[in-house]
């Protein structure tokens, strides 16, 4: 009987050996690299950060009260504004193109790297301070800080310029793509963009769509696709 004991137990030993063996991978599958399951991406559920709901918001604020424009992602654009305490609210649906471009526009790189406080620290009873808000679709944010008196440099001047077209869009329409159409266009030109500042068309390269701008009292020339003028200048006269 005790041989038989053992010799069972001799058995149930080797068996557990052997599913051992069979369950760590060898050297060989190690070094060849054993297929493995695809890495999940991260999604901001799983990161923590959550989805943006808007594409930019500029906030104007004095000691009379504040204006707040936000271009939400769902292409709603809501314009508030507070003084006195007075509330005035404006809300339209833009297109989808337009969502696309400013959203597109906003989230460039050059806008990302460019001066984050230009604010010239003068105070008084009518000057007003801005913060403009940008949100990329990943959850990042950019935030440009200035007053009326700051020297905006070139890309923050240019999103600014953009968000002065949307809010003057909710009492009066963008011009359409065809007062900007190629042919309308020609060298020396003036376009005024939405802030007030001047450019000269310098060149035209209507295969490629672009045109070379300069300031007139910006110090610099920049590039902007033809299509892409009714968002930030005024029709050419």
């Amino acid at each position: 009987m005790k041989a038989v004991l053992k010799r069972a137990a001799v058995l149930v030993l080797l068996l557990a050996v052997s599913g051992i063996a069979r369950a760590v991978p060898s050297p060989e599958a190690v070094q060849t690299g054993t297929p493995r399951p695809p890495a999940l991406t991260p999604t901001p559920a799983m990161t923590g950060v959550p989805a943006r709901t808007f594409c930019a918001e500029w906030v104007r604020q004095s000691r009379e009260g504040y204006e707040r424009l936000t271009l939400f992602t769902d292409r709603t654009l809501v314009w508030k504004r507070s003084r006195g305490g007075k509330d005035e609210l404006l809300r339209r649906e833009i297109a989808g193109d337009e969502l696309e471009f400013y959203c597109g526009f906003f989230s460039r790189p050059e806008v990302w790297t460019a001066e984050n406080d230009a604010r010239t620290g003068l105070s008084g009873d009518f000057t007003v301070q801005s913060s403009i808000t940008l949100v990329r679709p990943d959850g990042s944010r950019k935030t440009f800080r200035f007053d009326d008196l700051s020297p905006l440099p070139g890309e923050a001047a240019a999103v600014r310029a953009a968000l002065e077209g949307l809010r003057a869009s909710m009492t009066s329409p963008l011009a359409p793509a065809s007062r900007f159409a190629p042919d309308a266009l020609s060298a020396g030109q003036v376009l005024k963009r939405f802030d007030g500042a001047f450019f000269r068309i310098v060149s035209i390269e209507r295969e490629k769509g672009v045109v070379e701008l300069e300031g007139i009292r910006e110090p610099y020339r920049q590039f902007r696709k033809i299509d892409e003028l009714r968002f930030q200048f005024s029709p050419p006269e």
